[in-house]
């Protein structure tokens, strides 16, 4: 019994952290501080993808880097002690619920975004329970990515 309990309240502050990735973590760690400057990280496959992020990113002052593996991802997460990871499910050669763990639990605690083609309430517990933080639908959206981040 006291398991569930504590399986609930878990997933209950885990349900909390739905919003803004950005004003949760700010880029000295301190949680809910307000940032001047979002450092992300793009591990994302598609090109479009790519495109859209560096557009938004511009008009939000973000500053994205991008990378292509998850040794890279891992490397500059430490590096810049980056708050905001996006992550393609589609990644080749790598398992999403073993890459998201892996940022989530790396050095710097980032927020993990993944981003899919299927997204459901399904999905985004699995992400939870990986240590993620959200989900963003494929074909992605600018007002999406811009609410999450």
């Amino acid at each position: 019994m006291w398991r569930a309990i504590q399986s609930f309240f878990s997933n209950a502050s885990s349900v909390a952290r739905r919003g803004s990735c950005a004003s949760t973590l700010s880029l000295n760690g301190n949680v809910g501080a307000s940032t001047a400057q979002v450092i992300v990280i793009g591990l994302l496959v598609d090109n479009h993808d790519r495109r859209l992020l560096a557009n938004v990113s511009s008009g939000n002052g973000w500053v994205v880097h991008f990378v292509d593996s998850l040794a890279e991802a891992l490397a500059a997460a430490g590096n810049l002690r980056v708050p905001v990871i996006l992550c393609d499910r589609d990644l080749v050669g790598a398992y999403w619920r073993e890459t998201v763990a892996r940022l989530a639990s790396s050095s710097f605690p980032a927020c993990v975004i993944l981003i899919s083609r299927a997204a459901d309430d399904h999905l985004w517990e699995e992400v939870i329970r990986s240590g993620g933080y959200e989900v963003l639908s494929r074909p992605l959206r600018s007002e999406e990515v811009v609410r999450v981040i």
